[in-house]
């Protein structure tokens, strides 16, 4: 025990070294680049490998290998200053203008010229207010993350907050919050000590999700170990026994291997499971896969019906979903033109940041999908449906657009959303189920509309018919 408190005292001044010795390295590597690098190399992919710096200091997207030559002068740390910005600044922009359209240069050279300008306002912006505690705040960014300072603590209870340990996602070691610095991306969660910021290889997960745009599709796309050369997807570590024992571990959502310190077997339900098999039970996913499928989950991007129409034929749960959806769609189109709904906002208050649910039966998003199975989706959409309703069939001004069936004659106002009542796909108008079946199906204002166009058309052939003689006298000349 006595060894253990020991060990806990010499955590605070271990970190504070360490800490210090890696700014210090970083600095003096900048200062070293700066001086011994000339000035205007050439962008050739022969060569590359062998002239490029250690890639623990790099602070950009994954660099294409045409570029890798220009890397020292376009790739900065934490520790940078303006006039390191602006000079990485000016000769990013001058490859841009150098390099072919629609290229895979130019796509990374525009994405690390936007983070390099978004770095150099917010060091502008730290600088304009001469505060220390401005600058240790300000945000860096990384491999296309936005790192802020963590504060676990905030207002809630010290103790609660010492309860729940954090993980750097880049060492794998815990955070001491009470002693060391850490930073969190604000785009994907990614959490990691100060010291490790320099050293972080993954790409953010909101730039893969803002390129990939929709989840992997396959279910687990494995491409097997040699084809990945034997090593970690993320980092690079070899998998093999020259050294020593790695465990390779899957990822089921992209079918990769990694290493123990880019895979914690975080179990997830995955995306493409759950469209083609109706699957939603955990599998174990990289740390990687994890961020991003949470970024996923509450984008609707998902055409369930377009890629998988069978689950609405077996999931009864997904047939009532599209049903209380099609109402809603019906509803929107009255609530929009409702002067009352509007100054109310009714379908703000009820829908929240999920209109999409409204607005078309065909995008889901993958808690949507979750909520489903759980049942509670089909009972948030009879709320909105409930509070809809009433609406409607309260207000005068959405009763006047309301229909009256034609076939029976009945006073009673339907609309397009209520059982028992189907909608003609030709003219849009309502009958009851009932009446219209007795007709074979056969919409009446659709019989009129082809009638009138059929007399329409003898008028016209009749008109055309009447031939003038060339001799009579009506002739004009």
């Amino acid at each position: 025990m006595s060894s253990w408190r020991d060990s806990l005292t010499n955590i605070p001044g271990t970190v504070a070294n360490f800490i210090n010795e890696s700014a210090s390295t970083a600095s003096s590597y900048l200062h070293s680049q700066a001086s011994t690098r000339s000035p205007t190399p050439t962008a050739t992919v022969g060569s590359a490998s062998e002239e490029s710096a250690p890639q623990g200091e790099y602070k950009a997207l994954p660099i294409p290998a045409s570029l890798v030559k220009e890397q020292w002068r376009l790739i900065f740390t934490s520790d940078a200053n303006l006039q390191d910005l602006n000079a990485a600044i000016a000769h990013c922009r001058d490859l841009v203008l150098l390099s072919e359209e629609c290229s895979e240069e130019r796509r990374w050279l525009v994405r690390h010229l936007v983070d390099l300008r978004y770095s150099l306002q917010e060091l502008e912006e730290a600088q304009a207010l001469a505060s220390d505690v401005v600058l240790m705040n300000a945000i860096k960014a990384v491999v296309g993350h936005h790192f802020v300072p963590h504060h676990p603590h905030g207002r809630k209870n010290r103790l609660q907050v010492a309860a729940k340990r954090f993980y750097c996602d880049h060492c794998t070691a815990i955070i001491w919050s009470v002693v060391q610095a850490s930073y969190i991306c604000s785009d994907c969660g990614y959490l990691v000590h100060q010291k490790c910021i320099d050293n972080v290889k993954r790409v953010c997960a909101n730039v893969l999700v803002s390129e990939r745009q929709h989840p992997i599709s396959e279910i687990c796309p494995e491409i097997g170990l040699a084809a990945q050369n034997y090593k970690c997807a993320e980092c690079e570590t070899l998998l093999n026994l020259k050294s020593s024992w790695i465990e390779p571990r899957l990822c089921d959502y992209s079918g990769l291997y990694y290493c123990p310190s880019c895979n914690w077997n975080d179990n997830c339900f995955v995306p493409a499971r759950i469209i083609h098999n109706w699957d939603f039970s955990p599998r174990r996913v990289s740390r990687a896969a994890l961020q991003e499928i949470r970024l996923f989950l509450d984008r609707a991007l998902i055409r369930l019906e377009e890629d998988n129409p069978k689950l609405f034929v077996f999931v009864e749960k997904l047939c009532a979903v599209k049903k209380l959806r099609q109402n809603l769609v019906h509803m929107r189109h009255y609530l929009a033109a409702c002067k009352l709904a509007m100054e109310q906002k009714l379908v703000e208050q009820q829908m929240a940041g999920r209109r999409h649910l409204a607005q078309s039966n065909e995008f889901y998003s993958l808690s949507d999908l979750t909520q489903v199975e759980s049942g509670a989706l089909t009972e948030f959409l009879q709320g909105v449906f409930k509070a809809f309703g009433d609406h409607i069939r309260s207000c005068d001004m959405c009763l006047a657009k309301a229909y009256i069936c034609e076939i029976c004659s009945n006073n009673e106002v339907i609309f397009p959303f209520d059982d028992g009542c189907i909608k003609c796909d030709q003219c849009n108008s309502i009958y009851h189920r009932v009446c219209l079946t007795r007709k074979n199906m056969i919409c009446p204002k659709c019989v009129r509309i082809q009638e009138r166009r059929l007399q329409l058309d003898r008028m016209n052939s009749k008109e055309d018919a009447k031939v003038v003689p060339e001799g009579h006298p009506d002739v004009v000349e």
